[in-house]
């Protein structure tokens, strides 16, 4: 089983400021969604339970000039990016052009917080392509041979945020557990668990993402290094 850290929660791929006493594996990073131009919103929106998190929209973020000034980039990064089609290739073509250091690129199509939400334009690029999508959403809408992954967002809400984590399990995994049966490539999400790893395993993901469980409970991310 691979792991990689689900955009926001590890902010623009490095952490926020309380993680640095904890001790996470070096699993690959998606950065806090990107848009081009930068966004002033809510810096951080959670609210969150034991084992759940409600995720607002609203949410800041640096733009993609800013990331790129502010943050080394490296191939361990993967960056989460919204926006138009138009903003999208943009974006990539910037990356190209500087030859960016990354590890691939998150098209988050889920986004109701940017313009563009629900795409159907993917985008050529030599960058690692990985397809955000909730489960409201039909991947087969999408032309999906230059994707490497279908990452579901574990948050479900269509317009105003939704729960993730525990509370959002069930409506994703069962989309997940179908599309991994269909053939498609769907990475799993909304773990709390060890058990939950197991379960997401029986319905085909090869990948799990970490979300909500770092701010949920944080150390229970250190043990995964090991699995």
């Amino acid at each position: 089983m691979k792991f990689f850290y689900s955009a926001s929660v590890m902010g623009y791929g490095f952490g926020y400021p309380w993680h640095k006493n904890y001790k996470f594996p070096n699993f690959p990073r998606v950065t806090r969604t990107l848009t081009w131009n930068g966004k002033i919103g809510l810096p951080f929106a959670i609210w969150k339970t034991k084992d759940s998190v409600w995720n607002r929209v609203g949410l800041h973020n640096i733009g993609v000039i800013g990331w790129i000034n502010n943050y080394i980039p490296g191939n361990n990064i993967i960056v989460s990016i919204a926006g138009s089609d138009d903003e999208i290739e943009k974006i990539i073509e910037l990356f190209e052009r500087y030859n960016i250091n990354i590890g691939g690129i998150e098209l988050n199509f889920s986004c109701p917080n940017v313009k563009g939400f629900g795409n159907k334009r993917i985008p050529k690029t030599k960058y690692p392509l990985y397809l955000k999508l909730n489960h409201l959403q039909d991947p087969y809408e999408y032309d999906l041979d230059d994707v490497e992954e279908i990452r579901m967002n574990s948050v479900p809400g269509k317009y105003w945020g939704g729960w993730s984590g525990k509370k959002a399990q069930k409506k994703n995994w069962q989309k997940i557990g179908i599309y991994n049966y269909q053939g498609l490539n769907v990475a799993g999400c909304s773990i709390t668990s060890y058990d939950d790893i197991k379960q997401l395993e029986d319905i085909g993901c090869k990948n799990i993402g970490l979300g909500s469980i770092i701010l949920t409970d944080p150390k229970f991310i250190e043990n995964l290094g090991d699995l």
